[in-house]
């Protein structure tokens, strides 16, 4: 009779669970479509965003069918040993590929609330793509925080990066530069690198104005920043200093599902670099 009750608890609360999984995959499908569809439409080179789009909508579908399966049994209910069999192998790949998708997001939620306090001459601030040649809300963000960098750092100078996919249109560096300027900053204390199409380039252009041994303050969204840092030290830069700013709430579950993706680029190659 315990055996029965425990046994009946025990499916309840895989349902619950289910369910709860179910509900907030769901809404995280719902962010995705908003926020991809709006940049699919709005920025210079939309290529990347509908691949990248459709990744993280697969990734959703997997989180989906994980929330049905510890519900209902979905995969494993059937009688016939055969479909039996094969509903266990699908299970066992959606459960395995929804354990990597939280396994790296935990890392990039992890690494965003890292900040540095060591100083540096140099603050290299990443770019982002504009959205019909504006700036988004994050870059915004991160502007503030190259802004808040130098206000703490009179010696210090920014290393404006980014460029636009859309020839002889205005750079994410230029745009920062400019939005600097309005906020009180001299024209003297930026460096402009706005020929980099991606987050790679960026550091690869920033090496040809400062030595790799030089001490440089990273700046970008916080949940970019772990990448980031990654691909500073790849690019070759020794020391690197962690500078996180703040970030919109509504895009950021796609963003750190966009995160996981270039996590996971890094072992099958399946998304270039964007930001």
């Amino acid at each position: 009779m315990k055996r029965k009750i425990k046994s009946i608890r025990l499916k309840k609360n895989k349902a619950v669970a289910g369910i709860i999984l179910g509900i907030l995959s769901v809404i995280l499908a719902g962010d995705i479509s908003v926020v991809m569809l709006h940049r699919i439409k709005s920025v210079g080179n939309p290529h990347i965003y509908k691949k990248n789009y459709f990744a993280e909508s697969l990734i959703c579908m997997t989180l989906i069918l994980s929330s049905f399966d510890i519900a209902f049994n979905l995969f494993t209910r059937w009688k016939n040993a055969f479909l039996k069999f094969f509903g266990w192998i699908f299970r066992l790949l959606t459960f395995a590929a929804a354990l990597i998708v939280l396994f790296f997001s935990g890392k990039i939620l992890i690494g965003s609330l890292l900040h540095s306090k060591k100083k540096a001459e140099y603050a290299i601030v990443l770019g982002m793509a504009l959205e019909n040649g504006k700036p988004t809300k994050d870059l915004l963000f991160r502007v503030d925080t190259a802004k808040k960098y130098l206000d703490e750092n009179p010696d210090a100078k920014l290393i404006l990066t980014g460029g636009n996919p859309k020839e002889g249109e205005i750079t994410e560096a230029e745009v920062m530069q400019k939005l600097l300027i309005k906020r009180g900053v001299s024209k003297d204390r930026m460096i402009l690198e706005n020929q980099s199409v991606s987050t790679r380039q960026n550091f690869i252009n920033t090496m040809k104005m400062i030595d790799a041994s030089t001490p440089v303050a990273l700046i970008s969204s916080n949940y970019h920043m772990n990448r980031a840092v990654k691909i500073a030290k790849k690019a070759g830069f020794l020391h690197v200093y962690r500078y996180p700013s703040p970030s919109s709430v509504f895009p950021f579950a796609t963003n750190v599902l966009w995160e996981v993706l270039h996590n996971i680029n890094e072992y099958t190659n399946i998304v270039k670099d964007t930001y």
